[in-house]
């Protein structure tokens, strides 16, 4: 399969419809963080609910996990557009049952299904970036995504704080807005798909040895993007309990501080072209992790709920050009015709470590308190950027001997 199997640049209304796929993304698990508190009161009688109200939250994760290499098999081979219809409904279906379920193990059951839409609908997103944008091209749509992204969890968490506000079923009602956001691509990505489908025709079986999957650049992000999210949804399973303890018990003002690491990303995101120009991607990853690392230790030690959302607003900063450039480095080094299954593995690490995130943060809870938690993790985050940079220092070195 060739480098370019479409029939011409993207328009605003393809753009459009990419960037909305990459935003539903977001709305996996953060969504419905706003209603965990009175969720928990509902379900006080369930075992462990303590734990399992953060697991409900990332479940979807394990889903997404679990079926996202298959899923990028899926993209790479078939028809995307039918792909894209079944994971939507798939999306719509799980998303909204935390409105007509009662018991907590249908509850469970529905995150599930949330999740084999989610990974559907991320890798697709992924694909059609990497095949639609070439080189700085494509660094400057992935800042637009990351920001599309960041509105995108500015508008769920606003929108489920309030609907959780009424009662705290009503965040589930957001997933519904992945129907149209389907209904746009189907229509917008539709004569890009059946390019594609003749193409793929037309090369017939492909003959040779099939292109190598680069494992060894995976070793390097794949664990960093695992670590990167497991440390990101520290806010959204244990920074609505953290806010409740400094006397933030509204839904509403939980979720507009959880949104504000949202609004704080959008500048770094959207002028990652930018950024790239003057920063090595190893060098945006170090800094990422300080800046992040910072705002977690503000959180760690906030007095009030004004100097928490300080910290939140911080971590937003660091996050911002990190989400671009994780999909930046590993697309780099993928060939074209592995781009599905390349975006499986990354969707893999991504929402493995939101999975992970509370069960990887209980046992510091445990020993540290919730706020000793916040403060350990900070100083393993900027650790880790230290010596990112030092390893960013180095290839610089290198590159200026070769």
């Amino acid at each position: 399969m060739t480098e370019r199997v479409l029939p011409a640049e993207p328009g605003g209304l393809v753009t459009a419809a990419v960037l909305g796929m990459s935003a539903m993304t977001i709305m996996a698990n953060a969504t419905i963080s706003p209603s965990l508190p009175e969720l928990r009161a509902h379900y006080a009688d369930v075992e462990g609910i303590e734990t399992l109200a953060g697991l409900l939250l990332t479940l979807p994760s394990l889903a997404i996990v679990v079926s996202a290499g298959l899923m990028g098999w899926l993209a790479d081979r078939m028809d995307r557009q039918k792909l894209l219809l079944a994971c939507g409904l798939l999306y719509a279906l799980g998303g909204t049952s935390g409105l007509w379920v009662d018991s907590f193990g249908a509850m469970l059951a529905g995150r599930v299904v949330l999740g084999l839409g989610v990974a559907g609908t991320m890798i697709l997103a992924t694909a059609w970036a990497a095949d639609l944008w070439q080189g700085a091209a494509r660094e400057r749509y992935l800042g637009r995504q990351g920001a599309a992204i960041s509105v995108g969890g500015i508008v769920v968490m606003l929108l489920g704080g309030a609907l959780a506000a009424l009662h705290w079923r009503g965040a589930f009602a957001t997933y519904i807005l992945v129907l149209p956001v389907t209904a746009l691509a189907f229509v917008a990505l539709a004569p890009y798909a059946r390019a594609r489908v003749q193409a793929r025709r037309e090369a017939g079986r492909p003959t040779g040895t099939p292109p190598a999957f680069p494992w060894r650049a995976f070793a390097f992000v794949g664990p960093l993007a695992f670590l990167f999210m497991a440390v990101f949804y520290v806010m959204p399973t244990r920074g609505p309990f953290l806010l409740n303890g400094l006397g933030v018990d509204s839904p509403l003002a939980v979720g507009g501080i959880m949104a504000l690491m949202t609004v704080t990303s959008i500048p770094g995101a959207i002028n990652y072209g930018r950024i790239r120009q003057r920063l090595s991607m190893m060098a945006i990853f170090a800094l990422g992790w300080v800046v992040m690392g910072v705002g977690m230790g503000i959180i760690a030690f906030a007095p009030s709920a004004l100097f928490a959302a300080l910290g939140v607003a911080v971590m937003g900063l660091g996050m911002g050009p990190s989400m671009p450039n994780y999909t930046t480095y590993w697309m780099a080094t993928v060939p074209p015709a592995l781009r599905g299954r390349a975006a499986g593995t990354l969707t893999i690490a991504f929402f493995g470590g939101q999975f992970a995130s509370p069960l990887v943060t209980a046992p510091l809870v445990g020993i540290f308190g919730l706020n000793g938690a916040f403060e350990a993790l900070s100083i393993f985050m900027i650790l880790l950027g230290a010596g990112l940079w030092t390893l960013a220092r180095r290839e610089a070195q290198r590159e200026a001997v070769a």
